[in-house]
């Protein structure tokens, strides 16, 4: 008996975790306000796409160091800049696939100059992008393009109190 439910919850629990993936459409007023509650947390925040080949191979290590910061005070969030219309079709699916265990949005804003703008007024725009906040909302590094996870650790080490 103990066989048969180790069994089911090995293979619904996954299920279960996976069914759970919301994803909404953010604008600046969200991403604000995320970035101006901190509640002593420091923010990685990570921009990508689905359609974006170093979006897709660096996510496995923000799942990681979500896994493995979350009693350090580290908070991950990702927002994708895949259209909001493709938030079922594309986003979520891909988000299962990598087991991500941290919030996700899709972008809302007016374009994506705006947004770039909003993130850090160097970035030129290409993916992924990553922005880390102390624990009071300053924005405390910029990293452009792909990283891995010893690199974000590294960042997240100099931040985190």
């Amino acid at each position: 008996m103990k066989l048969i439910a180790g069994f089911i919850l090995l293979v619904i629990l996954p299920f279960q975790l996976n069914a759970q993936i919301k994803v909404e459409a953010i604008n600046k007023q969200g991403i604000e306000k995320i970035i101006n509650e901190r509640n002593g947390k420091v923010l990685l925040l990570n921009i990508w796409a689905t359609w974006c080949v170093p979006c897709r191979e660096e996510f496995p290590d923000l799942v990681k160091v979500a896994s493995g910061f979350e009693e350090q005070n580290v908070e991950v969030i990702g927002i994708s800049i895949d259209f909001p219309e493709d938030i079922k079709s594309k986003v979520i699916p891909f988000l299962k696939k990598q087991k991500a265990n941290f919030a996700n949005y899709v972008s809302a804003f007016k374009n994506d100059e705006e947004l770039i703008n909003f993130i850090n007024e160097d970035w030129n725009g290409a993916l992924p992008a990553t922005a880390i906040f102390d624990a009071n909302g300053k924005q405390v590094a910029f990293l452009n393009g792909k990283r891995n996870y010893d690199e974000f650790v590294a960042e997240l080490k100099k931040n985190i109190n």
